[in-house]
């Protein structure tokens, strides 16, 4: 694994000689925490996780595309698809469609000097998923709600950008009966940045999730290290990759190892 990463990175960093381009001036995207600063973008993910514990094994591959329209300086709207592959030991496969969903954004830039400061959140709702069984974890047959707020900082080759997130599910009258419990759970996500060229930054991403009831929800939980590198071309957008790497032990993290590759293709000529 040592290997892959370091000839990995070779790479990448002797592509981005090939593809350099000026330093931007707005933030730049994250490649695993929601973003709250405003884009007008592509963005395709393929991705895999797994967790490995007491003789079950989960897999989850997942491919999607999710697009952004920045209509002011300040506001965006978000909406993606995708399909998941799902298996479980002992269980068939499962092959469906990701939640349809759609958000609102907003998030403002200040200026102080040489520096950025940035505020931002938003609402993003999905749809409940179709043709789908309960063995994920959440239920297929509810709605998903998820408001989040984040702040950012950028200073010369720095940069910094929180996330602060709620979800619950829920159905089409809005409350739980007395036969039903919603899964609710709250995320805090940290991906600071460093620029190691003009076309080339490398991410040192941690998100932490907490569900509300943690004895029914245990499932839910992680506290994950994202180490990544994002790399700019002048011409064919940018493309990155980002480990998954567990933090908490593993009866207790939801997931064990993973790996994302993204492109972004960006219409903003500021990012």
């Amino acid at each position: 694994m040592k290997n892959i990463i370091i000839i990995s990175l070779f790479i990448i960093s002797f592509a981005s000689s090939l593809y350099s381009q000026p330093a931007n001036s707005g933030f730049a995207h994250p490649l695993q925490i929601e973003p709250v600063a405003v884009y007008t973008k592509l963005k395709g993910n393929v991705g895999y996780w797994h967790k490995d514990f007491n003789g079950v094994k989960e897999i989850n591959k997942n491919i999607n595309i999710e697009g952004e329209y920045k209509f002011t300086d300040s506001f965006s709207v978000i909406s993606s698809i995708g399909r998941n592959d799902y298996s479980q030991t002992d269980t068939a496969k499962e092959v469906t469609w990701d939640r349809w969903n759609a958000g609102i954004k907003y998030g403002k830039v200040f200026e102080n000097g040489s520096s950025q400061f940035l505020i931002g959140g938003g609402l993003r709702l999905y749809d409940k998923k179709r043709n789908a069984e309960f063995r994920e974890r959440e239920n297929p047959d509810y709605y998903l709600i998820r408001p989040n707020f984040g702040l950012g900082y950028k200073y010369g080759i720095f940069q910094i950008m929180s996330e602060f997130r709620f979800q619950t599910e829920t159905n089409r009258h809005g409350k739980e009966s007395s036969l039903q419990e919603f899964k609710r759970y709250y995320q805090v996500g940290i991906a600071p940045s460093f620029a190691i060229a003009d076309s080339v930054r490398i991410f040192t991403e941690i998100e932490y999730r907490e569900p509300i009831d943690r004895a029914a929800d245990k499932n839910l939980r992680y506290f994950n290290f994202y180490p990544g590198i994002s790399m700019n071309t002048e011409s064919f957008g940018t493309f990155s990759f980002s480990l998954l790497l567990g933090i908490l032990p593993k009866e207790d993290n939801a997931m064990d190892r993973g790996i994302r590759f993204s492109y972004f293709y960006f219409f903003d000529t500021n990012q």
